[in-house]
């Protein structure tokens, strides 16, 4: 066999190959099946030693949270429930009524 029968026929197998390649469905191809393997996901080391530091600290709240977002009907409640309250101390403060 002389060195271009050679060549010619390991041409024509590549083409076989990459023709019987393009006709694989799309998640049986070579570049999605021979992925290298990935070595390391993640590492907590010294990560807590750093977090502490400055000390993790309590998100700030405040002392009466935002109504922004409850239900209406609750609110105007609230509302009304918070001015008979403000009301029956200011009576008791008078004298008008015994208890709040």
């Amino acid at each position: 066999m002389a060195k271009n029968d050679i060549l010619t026929v390991t041409r024509d197998l590549k083409v076989l190959a990459l023709q019987a390649i393009a006709e694989l469905p799309s998640f049986l191809t070579p570049s999605t099946t021979v992925a290298m393997a990935k070595s390391k996901n993640s590492s907590q080391h010294n990560q807590a030693k750093k977090a502490h530091r400055n000390g993790i600290k309590k998100p700030k709240t405040n002392r009466y949270p935002s109504l922004k977002g409850t239900d209406p009907k609750f609110r105007r409640n609230h509302r009304h429930a918070l001015h008979g309250t403000q009301r029956a101390l200011k009576e008791v403060k008078e004298g008008k009524r015994d208890s709040a």
